[in-house]
């Protein structure tokens, strides 16, 4: 850890103000030097409520007069995830260091547009992919450097989670198709495949228990590198089931390695590898990791198994040290823009798709 005395103060800012930014800006501000110069939201209540804990600070209903009138280092970005691709390349443009919720974009043109901004600012962006912090996924990412997975040939990774009860509070989702959110699965194997998906075959059941009109309740993409590695993710976000709600496997030509996410008490989650590279591997092997990340063993679980804090910390970190951006707009890109051309696919039955990135048109 940084040594707290010699800490540069950062001045915080933070636009939404929901249950998810509250909870980001508690984590934020647990952290040495870390203070809150404002809070911006166009929810008087929501407002209210935060001026009752943090009575100090600044605070705004809008945006622009926001970025333009409260110094503030850095800003979270936690709004409706419809347009996070918007308030961010508006703090770019401030030179305001920004770190965004997922999703990075809605759509391609907010790619282009935000990494056009990128581009002309002297700040940083970072993507807020907190599953690319997990331990379990590190101990993936320090299996495969040294060499005991050998090149990757197949991935999946699935995202089971019934969101039905939040798709009042948070409409946008509604109207997002699930595998638009394959971030969580895609971001810690893109840590392993260090080459972009260049096409995807996505199919989709329908809404046949969400009910929803042009909603697909489950959605599996099947996309490849240039390379021939294949990648197949499942998202669902309207289903009956109970377990845990990312399970991840690799498939390499000199080993395999798996997380599953448990099924509640009747099967514990647990992470296993296997390798052909030494003798005492070549059998499954338990590896002792969860979800917290091993370099931050001595924090509190601040949601998503600590997660979120490795990433906050990171920021900061990246931020007082002039360091490059732990997860940068490139990165957040080749996550997010597939599952958008997987969503694309998926209306044309299946048809294969061409990913696009803003960095080869």
């Amino acid at each position: 850890m940084v040594n707290n005395n010699r800490m540069k103060e950062i001045k915080l800012g933070i636009v939404g103000f929901g249950s998810r930014g509250e909870a980001m800006l508690k984590t934020a501000l647990d952290m040495p030097n870390v203070v809150l110069a404002g809070v911006c939201d166009s929810s008087n209540d929501k407002l209210d409520k935060a001026k009752s804990i943090y009575p100090d600070a600044c605070f705004d209903d809008d945006y622009e007069h926001f970025l333009q009138h409260v110094d503030i280092d850095a800003l979270l970005v936690e709004t409706p995830g419809d347009n996070h691709a918007r308030f961010c390349a508006m703090a770019l443009h401030k030179n305001l260091n920004v770190i965004s919720d997922v999703p990075c974009v809605f759509d391609y043109d907010e790619a282009e547009m935000l990494w056009q901004a990128e581009k002309t600012s002297d700040a940083m962006f970072m993507f807020g992919a907190n599953p690319n912090m997990w331990g379990f996924v590190q101990s993936a990412v320090d299996l495969y450097e040294q060499g005991q997975l050998g090149k990757p040939i197949l991935l999946e990774a699935e995202y089971l989670h019934d969101v039905r009860s939040l798709f009042k509070s948070t409409p946008w989702r509604s109207k997002f198709p699930p595998i638009k959110y394959c971030t969580h699965s895609l971001g810690p194997l893109l840590r392993i495949v260090r080459e972009d998906i260049i096409s995807v075959s996505c199919f989709a059941t329908g809404s046949e228990i969400s009910g929803l009109k042009n909603y697909h309740d489950t959605m599996i993409a099947n996309f490849k590198t240039a390379s021939n590695i294949l990648i197949n993710i499942k998202v669902s976000f309207a289903n009956n089931y109970k377990g845990g709600h990312h399970s991840y496997r690799i498939f390499g030509t000199e080993g395999y390695f798996e997380r599953f996410s448990g099924r509640g008490e009747t099967c514990p989650p647990f992470t296993i590898f296997n390798s052909t590279t030494q003798p005492d591997t070549e059998k499954i092997t338990k590896i002792d990791v969860n979800e917290l990340h091993p370099k931050f063993a001595d924090i509190e679980n601040t949601g998503h198994g600590g997660a979120d804090y490795v990433l906050l910390y990171r920021f900061f970190e990246a931020i007082r040290n002039n360091l490059p951006s732990p997860i940068p707009l490139r990165e957040g890109l080749r996550m997010s823009l597939p599952g958008i051309f997987a969503a694309e696919s998926a209306e044309k039955n299946g048809e294969l798709t061409t990913v696009k990135y803003p960095w080869t048109n």
